[in-house]
C-alpha cells in the first residue's frame, strides 16, 4: 500500500504539464548558457572582476537574468567579451514573453496537426474536414459549404445530424445531441459588510461605500463583454455566456470551431514574429544611427574601459528594452543618457510594447488588420474570431473591456508613480540638480523602469525615503494587472483554480464582481508575499556580518528592494556607493542562489494556475474533458447557485 502509494507520488510528481515544460525550458536554457558563457571566458583568460576571474555562480546569475527579464546584475557588463555579451542578448529573446508564447503557439498547431492526421486515417468525417480545412485555406469554400459537408457525411454514416467522431480506437459512434442552454442566473445580491451588520469592527478602507463606487464597482463590467451578435466566420448560430464561452455544442460544431481554432493559431504564428521583428526593426533604425552621433558616441565609448562600440550598445538596448530586461552594456545603464530625449523615448516605448502594453498593442494590430482586409474574405472570418474569442487561442489575447481595463490600469499606476517622482523629490540636491524639462522626462522614465524594465535614470539610494518605498510597491504589483486579465478571462477559470462551478464562494455568476475580483487579488498578493518573505529572511541571516557591521550600501531596507525586484522581474537595484553593479554582486553565493530561484519563480507566476485552453492540446483529453465538465456543470451550477444564494440571504437576515 505504501508502496503503491509512493509510485503514485511520484509519478504525479514527474508528470509533464505546461507550467512545468516551462519551467524545465528555463532552467536548462540558462544552465547550458551558462556553462558557454562561462568557459569562454575562462578560455580567454578575461572577466577580471575587482582583480578576480569572474565566478561561475555570476556567470549563472547574469544569464538567469537575461533570461528571466529580470535585469540584475552581480557584475558590470562592460567587463564582459563581445561573445559574452552576445550570449546574453539571445538569452534576452529567448526568454521574451512574446518568443515563449509563440513557441507555445507552434507547438499547439504542431499538435492540432498530427491529432487531425490521425483522425483522418479512421473516418471519412476526419477526411471531409481535412479536404475542407484546406480548400478553406486556398478560398475554395465557404462556411455554408462546410457546414453542409459536415450534415452530409454525419448522416451517412450514423443517420444522426447530430452525431459526432467516430473514435479511432473504437467502431461505436459517439453522439451528442443538442439541448436548449439553461439561462445564466446572474445574482444582483451584494453580500452585508461585517461592519454594517453592527456586530463587527472597523470597516477597511476598501469597504467604504464611498471608496466602492469610486474605484470598484467599474470593475463589475470585467464580466460584461461584448459579444456581438455577427458570427459570419461559422456556420450556426451560438450560445454564449457571459465570457464569450461557447455553450451546449454538437461534436460537429466543435469540430468547426477547432479548424477555425487552426487557422486562427497559423494566423498567430505570423502576426506574432512580425509584430517582435517590426518593433525591433524600427528601433534598431533610429536607435544605432543616432548612436553615433558625437556626444553619443563620446559618452558610450569613454564613459567605462573596453571603447563600447555604440551600435553595438544601440542593438543591445534595443532588445533589452523591448523584453523589459533592464540590463545594459553601460555600467551606469541610462544615468550618463538622462538627457537624450530621443534614446529614452524610443526605449520607453520598447518598454511599453514589448511588455508591460504587450496585449494592448497585440489586440490594436488584429484590429487594425481586420479593417484594412476585405470584409468578405477568409482572413477577416479569422481575425473576427481572435477578437471575438481571443483566449481560445492565445495566452495574452484579451477580450475588449478586459483590454481596455488592462491598459487604463497600468496607465494610472505609471502616472502616479511619476507624479510621486515629481514631488517626493521636492528640495534634494541630487533631482534639483536636473533641468526641469529633464527631470519630467526622466521622472517618466523612471516610472517604468520602477514597472518592469528596470533601467536607471538617477542612482536610486539618492531618491527620496518615501519614492524608494514607491518604488517597492510598484515592483510587487508589476505584474498584477496582467496576471488578473489573465486568469480573469481563463475560460476554464472556475476549474484552473480547483474549485467547483458551484462553490459559493468563487463562482461569479452567484457574487459580486467586486468580491470576486477582489478576491483574485488579494489571493495572489498574499501568495507571492510568502515567496518574497522567505527569502528576504534566508538573505537576512546569510549577510548577517554585512547588516550588522553596517558595510556600505547594506541595510534592511536595500535587501527587501532587491528580493521585490528579483520576484518582480524589474532590476532596480539601490546598489553599492563604490560601483555600479547591483546590492547582489556583493551577497554572497548562497544569497545569489536564493535570488536566482526567486528570479525562477517571478517570472513563471504570470502563467494560468493550471489549466488554460491556450495552452493546452487541441482535441486533448484535457480539453475535451474540460469542456465536457463545463457543459455539464451549467444546469447544475445554476441549481446549487440558488439554492446557496438563498442561504446567504437568510443568515444576513
Amino acid at each position: 500500500m505504501v508502496t503503491h502509494h509512493r509510485n503514485t507520488m511520484l509519478q504525479s510528481f514527474f508528470q509533464l504539464n505546461f507550467y512545468r515544460l516551462h519551467l524545465s525550458y528555463f532552467i536548462l536554457t540558462t544552465l547550458i548558457a551558462s556553462v558557454i558563457f562561462y568557459g569562454s571566458g575562462r578560455a580567454d583568460d578575461v572577466n577580471e572582476n575587482n582583480g578576480l576571474p569572474l565566478a561561475y555562480i555570476d556567470a549563472l546569475f547574469l544569464c538567469a537574468s537575461a533570461m528571466t527579464a529580470t535585469g540584475l546584475n552581480t557584475v558590470n557588463l562592460g567587463i564582459l567579451t563581445a561573445f559574452q555579451q552576445s550570449i546574453l542578448a539571445i538569452l534576452i529573446v529567448l526568454g521574451n514573453i512574446i518568443f515563449v508564447s509563440f513557441s507555445v503557439g507552434v507547438i499547439r498547431r504542431h499538435l492540432f496537426s498530427r491529432k487531425l492526421s490521425s483522425v483522418l486515417q479512421h473516418t471519412e468525417i476526419g477526411r471531409q474536414i481535412a479536404d475542407d480545412v484546406n480548400r478553406q485555406e486556398h478560398g475554395q469554400a465557404t462556411n455554408d459549404q462546410h457546414s453542409a459537408a459536415m450534415n452530409g457525411i454525419l448522416e451517412k454514416e450514423t443517420g444522426d445530424s447530430t452525431a459526432g467522431f467516430r473514435d479511432p480506437q473504437s467502431t461505436h459512434i459517439q453522439r451528442r445531441h443538442p439541448r436548449t442552454p439553461a439561462p445564466l442566473y446572474e445574482s444582483s445580491v451584494n453580500r452585508t459588510r461585517y461592519h454594517e451588520t453592527g456586530f463587527g469592527g472597523l470597516s477597511a478602507p476598501w469597504e467604504l461605500a464611498s471608496v466602492r463606487k469610486l474605484f470598484i464597482r467599474p470593475f463589475k463590467r470585467l464580466t460584461q463583454q461584448a459579444h456581438g451578435n455577427n458570427h459570419s466566420y461559422i456556420s450556426f448560430n451560438p450560445s454564449l455566456d457571459q465570457k464569450g464561452r461557447f455553450r451546449s455544442l454538437t461534436e460537429q460544431q466543435r469540430e468547426e470551431l477547432g479548424g477555425l481554432e487552426y487557422r486562427s493559431m497559423k494566423l498567430l504564428s505570423w502576426i506574432l514574429p512580425a509584430y517582435l521583428i517590426f518593433w525591433i526593426t524600427i528601433s534598431v533604425l533610429i536607435l544605432v544611427p543616432y548612436s553615433y552621433r558625437q556626444n553619443i558616441a563620446s559618452v558610450v565609448r569613454g564613459s567605462q574601459p573596453g571603447n563600447l562600440n555604440p551600435g553595438w550598445w544601440a542593438f543591445f538596448t534595443t532588445l533589452s528594452g523591448f523584453g523589459d530586461c533592464g540590463l545594459s552594456l553601460l555600467d551606469s545603464s541610462m544615468i550618463s543618457l538622462n538627457g537624450e530625449y530621443l534614446i529614452l523615448i524610443v526605449v520607453g516605448a520598447l518598454i511599453l510594447v514589448g511588455n508591460t502594453q504587450f496585449p494592448v498593442f497585440l489586440r490594436l494590430t488584429i484590429w487594425f488588420l481586420s479593417k484594412i482586409v476585405p470584409q468578405t474574405s477568409e482572413l477577416h472570418q479569422t481575425l473576427s474570431f481572435l477578437l471575438d474569442h481571443p483566449r481560445r487561442c492565445f495566452i495574452y489575447l484579451f477580450p475588449s473591456t478586459i483590454t481596455w481595463y488592462l491598459f487604463a490600469v497600468q496607465v494610472v499606476i505609471d502616472l502616479t508613480v511619476w507624479v510621486l517622482f515629481m514631488i517626493l523629490n521636492i528640495g534634494l540636491p541630487a533631482v534639483d540638480s536636473i533641468p526641469g524639462g529633464t527631470r519630467t522626462i526622466d521622472g517618466l522614465f523612471q516610472a517604468l523602469g520602477a514597472r518592469t524594465s528596470g533601467f536607471s535614470i538617477i542612482t536610486i539610494s539618492s531618491l527620496a525615503p518615501a519614492l524608494q518605498v514607491t518604488y517597492l510597491a510598484a515592483m510587487y504589483i508589476s505584474s498584477l494587472p496582467i496576471i488578473i486579465s489573465l486568469r480573469r478571462s481563463n475560460i476554464y477559470e472556475e476549474q484552473s483554480l480547483g474549485i467547483e462551478r458551484s462553490d459559493k464562494h468563487d463562482d461569479n455568476q452567484f457574487k459580486s464582481e467586486t468580491s470576486y475580483v477582489g478576491r483574485h487579488i488579494s489571493n495572489i498578493l498574499v501568495y507571492d508575499l510568502w515567496y518574497i518573505l522567505i527569502a528576504f529572511f534566508l538573505i537576512c541571516v546569510i549577510e548577517r556580518n554585512a547588516l550588522v557591521t553596517g558595510q556600505p550600501g547594506f541595510s534592511v531596507f536595500s535587501i527587501l528592494f532587491e528580493v521585490a525586484s528579483a520576484y518582480g522581474l524589474v532590476g532596480l537595484s539601490t546598489g553599492v556607493p563604490y560601483d555600479n553593479y547591483s546590492l547582489c554582486g556583493t551577497f554572497h553565493v548562497l544569497s545569489k542562489i536564493v535570488l536566482l530561484a526567486l528570479m525562477l519563480r517571478g517570472r513563471h507566476r504570470v502563467l494560468p494556475l493550471a489549466t488554460d485552453r491556450a495552452v493546452l492540446s487541441p482535441g486533448g483529453e484535457m480539453m475535451l474533458r474540460m469542456d465536457e465538465d463545463y457543459d455539464l456543470g451549467q444546469d447544475k451550477s445554476v441549481r446549487e447557485g440558488l439554492r446557496e444564494v438563498q442561504k446567504d440571504e437568510k443568515a444576513v437576515a
